[in-house]
C-alpha cells in the first residue's frame, strides 16, 4: 500500500459522535504504517490563497538542503506531506 492510498483510506474514515469504540490496528499493519510515515512530516502553509506545490517544493528543497529530493504531496487546504529519504534528513530539516 503506497502513501497516497493510505491517505485516501484515512480520509474516508469517519467516526460519528455516538461511536465510542476504539479501533485497534493489527500488528503487521501498524508496523507497515509506521514505516511508511517514519520519514514524513506534515505541514500547513498559513495563507488564505492556494500554494503551488512545485514552488513550495523548490523553496523547501533549498531551505532544507537535503542530499536526496524531498517528495511533497498536497493533502488539500494548503496542508502538505513531506517525505524524506531517511530519518537523518528529516531530523536535519
Amino acid at each position: 500500500m503506497d502513501t497516497e492510498e493510505l491517505i485516501r483510506k484515512c480520509q474516508a474514515v469517519a467516526i460519528k459522535e455516538e461511536e465510542d469504540d476504539i479501533v485497534t490496528i493489527m500488528g503487521r499493519m501498524k508496523i507497515k504504517g509506521e514505516k511508511v510515515v517514519a520519514n514524513c512530516l506534515v505541514g500547513k502553509v498559513l495563507l488564505t490563497r492556494s500554494i503551488n506545490r512545485e514552488g513550495l517544493k523548490a523553496v523547501m528543497q533549498q531551505a532544507w538542503r537535503t542530499v536526496t529530493k524531498v517528495k511533497i504531496e498536497s493533502m488539500g487546504d494548503n496542508i502538505f506531506l513531506f517525505k524524506f529519504a531517511t530519518e537523518e534528513e528529516k531530523q536535519g530539516s
